[in-house]
């Protein structure tokens, strides 16, 4: 993660007159959770490199639409090392988000050390999607309480694993660049690296290697990969009747792809038609945010509807 690209762009919103006194806000905290992020990161790949195993054919399995690296060599998650993060991640959170009284004194009470020492690390380090399924399954058996809201811990679960993980996915990233032909294959749905769904993508000239690309952002972890132009990322139709891109008026940066057969959704930046610089997925993920409620919106269903029935 490159903080000065961060600051950047943040400073670039913050400097637009159309965004929001509550956006820039929302921002800036996000900027600072991206740095302690990108610190510890820092901190931990000095501490224990990561190194991919000298027998695996990584290629293969980072082709394999079935299967991702992290899968095949985890990141091995030392219990102290991740309680340490997810406390620093919390005590932000919890200083910065607006929390309630009783989340608030809820996460604060937590013993991050007894957390971390009952969670499967192990699955964390191989499946991190899957990871946080099972907390939030279950977090009782980690011992968090019911006054926990689910999404406040998943944003500190997310948050504390990126750490963790990013430094593996830049080794596996720049291996992988170092690859003939890597468009040579069907582009996975979900993150190559560590499984993970991916968060959002982007188009433009330094997507692809022709023509205005695409590529997929995995938050999780940080990796960003090649993809099909014309594709859901959900189910993996490359119909091109059945996609669909709606902006809201006056944003046409930002924009929402719809797909008629899974009825699931993604949102794009097309780099073009942002109206400033530079694009950082990190930063566009928080822009874009808005766009979620957009699609839960009944009248833009109601509108994606209509259009159909018309076109």
């Amino acid at each position: 993660m490159d903080l000065d690209r961060v600051r950047a762009s943040v400073s670039a919103y913050e400097h637009d007159p159309d965004v929001t006194t509550a956006d820039v806000a929302r921002l800036r905290f996000f900027e600072g959770l991206l740095e302690l992020q990108q610190g510890r990161a820092e901190e931990l790949a000095r501490k224990a490199p990561y190194e991919l195993p000298a027998g695996l054919d990584f290629v293969s399995v980072y082709r394999d639409p079935r299967q991702f690296v992290l899968g095949s060599a985890p990141v091995r998650i030392d219990a102290a090392d991740f309680a340490q993060t997810l406390a620093s991640v919390a005590r932000y959170v919890t200083a910065g988000a607006g929390l309630g009284e009783q989340a608030a004194h809820a996460i604060a009470s937590l013993d991050w050390d007894a957390v971390a020492a009952r969670a499967d690390l192990a699955l964390a380090g191989a499946d991190p999607a899957a990871f946080v399924e099972a907390v939030l399954g279950a977090p009782e058996k980690l011992g968090i309480p019911a006054e926990v809201p689910g999404g406040l811990l998943g944003t500190i679960l997310v948050s504390a694993l990126r750490p963790h993980l990013q430094p593996a996915a830049e080794v596996i990233a720049a291996a992988y660049s170092k690859v003939e032909d890597p468009h040579g294959y069907s582009a996975p749905l979900d993150c190559p690296v560590c499984g993970s769904p991916a968060t959002a993508s982007w188009v433009g000239d330094a997507a692809g290697t022709s023509g205005r690309g695409r590529k997929q952002y995995c938050a999780t972890c940080g990796t960003q990969w090649d993809f099909d132009r014309i594709r859901c990322d959900n189910c993996g139709t490359h119909n091109e009747g059945h996609l669909h891109y709606h902006s809201v008026e006056g944003d046409p940066g930002h924009r929402i792809l719809t797909c008629d057969e899974c009825g699931g959704y993604e949102r794009v930046v097309f780099q073009e038609d942002l109206r400033h610089g530079p694009l950082v997925m990190e930063v566009e993920d928080v822009v874009m945010a808005n766009l979620d409620q957009v699609v839960r919106d009944p009248r833009f269903k109601a509108s994606v509807t209509t259009a159909k029935a018309t076109a």
